[in-house]
């Protein structure tokens, strides 16, 4: 037996030991090209890859790997409005728990209090402030700017997952933007109605809100450095150094000290120690931090013979 031959029987031995969960999307709306069975190709295109998406993203947060969850479209678009019918090869527990937090499955109830695609209908698009989990427990509290709602960990974590909700409008909501009596439906796989979204509904299914758990905070200080990188021109491209030597990019606001600056060019040295005023700007998000630096004021300028680190 060649090494081909071997390498497609693994995978095949790999296939066997996964269930196959069949489930099925459909897109129904007062609108010519629906009623005749035809969608956008690029929307459908996104909706199919938003799906895998959302699939691999929830199997993240139940804790599987991503390895061992593979998603199939098993037959062409079909008819009845516009169908699209998957297939989500996956360990039986796996499976039905990935189904289940998302609400295509019927099983649902059982492994979630609320499915992520009812809690997004419930919160819709109010910015998220902060998750809170308390050690082990199942729940977690997600906090809006309109009150704060109690949901199973999993599906708090990915209502605040940006793939995730960016997943869910391609899946949801693109693929019916403007349409009349648009209606989204979840079918099992004997395409019995396991979840529905109706026009109204169907809106709520919007990517993330800017500024989802991000926090601002914003300190001054007075400290003393000297300027590593100057700009006579503008108020970017500035750089200080302070008394540890760390260098930091900064915007300079001093208009007063920067038209100083552009007058004398020949006498300003950028070695020469300042006194500032600054203002450090940390704004802490899920993926990553960013810290602005502005000099507000320029209070003290010691020159190169009297200067000295305090």
């Amino acid at each position: 037996m060649t090494n081909e031959q071997n390498g497609n029987l693994t995978e095949k031995n790999e296939e066997k030991k996964l269930a196959e969960y069949k489930f099925v999307i459909s897109y129904d709306a007062k609108d010519k090209s629906l009623s005749h069975h035809e969608i956008n190709a690029k929307e459908l295109g996104e909706a199919i890859l938003g799906m895998n998406n959302l699939i691999e993203e929830t199997a993240k947060a139940i804790g599987s790997s991503i390895e061992k969850v593979q998603l199939k479209v098993t037959t062409p678009v079909k008819e009845g409005s516009v169908e699209v019918v998957f297939a989500l090869l996956a360990d039986p527990g796996v499976a039905l728990k990935v189904l289940a937090t998302l609400g295509f499955a019927a099983q649902g109830a059982a492994i979630a209090k609320a499915a992520l695609v009812e809690m997004v209908q419930k919160i819709g698009n109010k910015k998220i402030t902060n998750i809170a989990i308390d050690g082990d427990s199942e729940e977690a509290k997600v906090t809006t700017d309109d009150g704060t709602f109690v949901m199973d960990k999993t599906v708090a974590k990915l209502i605040a997952n940006k793939r995730a909700r960016e997943s869910l409008h391609k899946i949801i909501q693109a693929p019916l933007i403007g349409k009349p009596n648009a209606v989204f439906k979840v079918l099992d796989k004997n395409e019995l109605p396991v979840w529905t979204a109706q026009e109204e509904e169907i809106n709520d299914y919007k990517p993330l809100p800017a500024g989802t758990l991000e926090e601002i905070s914003i300190d001054r200080e007075k400290i003393n450095v000297s300027f590593s990188q100057i700009n006579f021109d503008s108020s970017k491209g500035w750089r200080i150094k302070n008394k540890d030597h760390e260098e930091y990019p900064v915007t300079m606001k001093d208009k007063t000290f920067l038209e100083k600056v552009r007058q004398n060019q020949q006498a300003f040295k950028k070695d020469d120690l300042y006194e500032i005023d600054l203002e450090v700007t940390t704004t802490s998000r899920p993926t990553r931090s960013t810290i602005d630096r502005v000099v507000v004021e320029v209070t003290r300028h010691w020159a190169s013979g009297d200067r000295r680190q305090v």
